[in-house]
């Protein structure tokens, strides 16, 4: 057994996220560790998620097999950026933390028939979101099949101004994605679309088929832009559920009282923000819900009903300013 592999996936994922906090180098003598190996992980985990910081089986795969999971988000970022060619996708692939070869992309997009930009940009518009009155099955649902969205209004305070969280939330795992803005607008709901939901959905292999949107932005022509093949139905009051107002208000619940006392408090907004994200991160991850007879967070549900051990990107972890 190789130096390292006696460690568990989790404890390596820990080492990996103090690195990326505090230092490489300190991190490593921390744990005994060289930054060979540090970066071994680091490389792993990018390219493969969770399951690369098990040891490795010395299993047969074609040297030529691309994840399907790499597959879709070349497809998708085509969908998003059709000008671009195989370096260009190459490049936004390693920011979501995917690593494969420019000649790899080019094989996907050659495969795929998108080889010219002029057939990119004929793919690119071939399928515009459609927006549909009649609610999706809830109750045939999968976990990453369907996303609410909404937002909600914390009032104004004298020293931000009106706040507002955009949340989109997976109906069935109750996985969450939240950001702080002071405005409603069109471009705070593609940020947080594109920055981390559909992120974190490429990182759990979500086969998102459905938005439903509280709110009546642009959405249409942004899930166009982003490369997200959902349905939009836009939602009324008269056509919900009581299961679906009774997640938006557990949720908005429980985020409105952890963070409304540090609001009161005066600090830097900045501040206000990463304490969202880190509570977001820790409902993701531990808080736990019930599914049935399942009692687990959100990631371990969307685990089990799944049968994969994904869990979210290695930057979920880290504080990011926006």
């Amino acid at each position: 057994m190789k130096c390292g592999d006696w460690m568990d996936a989790e404890k390596k994922l820990r080492i990996i996220s103090e690195g990326q906090e505090n230092g490489v180098s300190a991190t490593c003598i921390k744990y005994g560790i060289s930054r060979t190996l540090y970066y071994r992980w680091l490389n792993r985990y990018k390219a493969f998620g969770f399951d690369g910081l098990y040891p490795i089986k010395k299993t047969f795969v074609p040297v030529n097999k691309t994840p399907t999971q790499t597959v879709d988000s070349v497809l998708m970022l085509i969908k998003r950026y059709p000008a671009y060619g195989p370096r260009e996708i190459k490049y936004l692939l390693e920011e979501i933390g995917l690593i494969i070869s420019e000649s790899a992309v080019y094989n996907i997009m050659k495969r795929e028939g998108l080889s010219t930009k002029e057939k990119r940009l004929r793919y690119s518009k071939k399928r515009i979101a459609s927006v549909q009155n009649k609610l999706p099955l809830f109750d045939a649902m999968t976990s990453g099949e369907c996303w609410l969205f909404w937002t909600t209004c914390y009032g104004h305070h004298q020293h931000y101004g009106t706040l507002y969280e955009y949340t989109i939330l997976d109906y069935k795992s109750k996985i969450a994605c939240s950001r702080l803005y002071d405005r409603l607008s069109d471009e705070c709901f593609e940020d947080l679309l594109t920055a981390v939901a559909i992120p974190v959905a490429q990182s759990l292999s979500f086969k998102t088929k459905y938005l439903c949107s509280f709110e009546a932005f642009n959405i249409q022509s942004i899930l166009q832009s982003s490369g997200l093949d959902a349905t939009l139905h836009l939602l009324k009051e008269e056509d919900l559920r009581s299961e679906i107002i009774e997640i938006k208000k557990a949720f908005t619940q429980h985020c409105l009282s952890y963070l409304m006392p540090f609001i009161h408090s005066n600090r830097s907004i900045s501040e206000v923000k990463l304490l969202l994200q880190r509570h977001i991160r820790n409902y993701n991850l531990n808080h736990k819900l019930t599914y049935g007879d399942l009692e687990c967070s959100p990631i371990e549900y969307h685990s089990i009903a799944t049968g994969t051990n994904r869990i979210l990107p290695l930057w979920a972890y880290i504080d990011r300013l926006y």
